[in-house]
């Protein structure tokens, strides 16, 4: 991995392909005046700034992670940038080896598609991962090296897997057009990533509709076939996995993590404990 510092310009040639990396490259940039003209991107990883792809302009702020796709149009229009970027051929590379244990010597391969992933993510974990990046890539340690190229292998295996689950969860769409799949699957897709980050505040159809700029019911037709459950059992068994991390990682009452998730009856969030997970939350605990 190079670790370099944000240039003012990215394209200087004008090229209108993207750029092939032969390394994993991680920009950082400081300062509100960090920018750079449109270019056309590798795929990454942005962090903590302003940025615009595909003529439309996105914050990503602390915690957020934006996924880039190879080919999109991006721009950096200020904040403290940081943008990973990665080895032109690692997702097949990578692919190659999780399939058949090695990496080929030489192969043509196309790159890989992530447009499914392509928008804001609130993912606490990934930021400081790639965070972490940023001190492992200055120093001149051969340790820190392989740590760095470590962590990117690792979070590459992860990146793959969601953009394999988002795909074929795309596939239930039921629509004609491939583009108008992948735009209804970002739609739902970012009201569901609302519900995670809002997931103890009130979430109602209404607001999650909005949320994927759909009218309510068109919404619940299109989550329903994304997710094949409702947005409401969505929510409860969002709710009923956040109560069981509680009650391994926490000193809290059950009464106490009923209320902190939101249920009103202690009897009713029991019963779907049990329901979900086998066993009531008392005997959970004890466990």
């Amino acid at each position: 991995m190079t670790l370099c510092a944000l240039p003012s310009d990215f394209n200087p040639r004008g090229e209108i392909t993207p750029p092939a990396y032969g390394d994993h490259y991680l920009f950082v940039g400081a300062g509100a005046t960090a920018a750079a003209p449109e270019f056309p991107a590798a795929a990454g990883l942005l962090l903590t700034g302003t940025y615009r792809v595909n003529g439309a302009r996105h914050t990503v702020g602390e915690g957020e992670v934006f996924f880039v796709n190879r080919g999109s149009r991006l721009a950096v229009m200020g904040g403290a940038p940081v943008m990973l970027f990665f080895h032109t051929r690692f997702a097949d590379l990578v692919m190659f080896s999780l399939q058949y244990g090695e990496e080929p010597a030489t192969m043509e391969m196309l790159p890989y598609d992530f447009s499914y992933l392509e928008r804001v993510h609130a993912d606490p974990a990934l930021f400081d991962t790639v965070s972490s990046l940023v001190s492992l890539g200055s120093s001149c340690s051969s340790f820190a090296a392989l740590d760095s190229d470590m962590t990117v292998r690792a979070l590459f295996e992860d990146l793959l897997r969601k953009n394999q689950d988002a795909y074929m969860r795309s596939q239930n769409i039921q629509v004609v057009k491939p583009s108008t799949r992948l735009e209804i699957f970002k739609r739902i897709s970012a009201a569901r990533d609302w519900m995670e980050a809002n997931v103890n505040g009130d979430v109602s159809l209404e607001r999650l509709a909005t949320v994927a700029a759909m009218n309510s019911q068109h919404f619940l037709r299109m989550f329903k076939q994304v997710y094949q459950i409702t947005p409401h059992q969505y929510l409860i068994d969002l709710k009923l996995r956040r109560a069981r991390a509680l009650l391994e990682g926490s000193d809290m009452t059950i009464n106490e993590i009923c209320a902190e998730i939101g249920f009103e009856s202690p009897f009713s969030f029991s019963v779907l404990f049990k329901g979900r997970f086998g066993q009531a939350p008392t005997y959970f605990r004890k466990g």
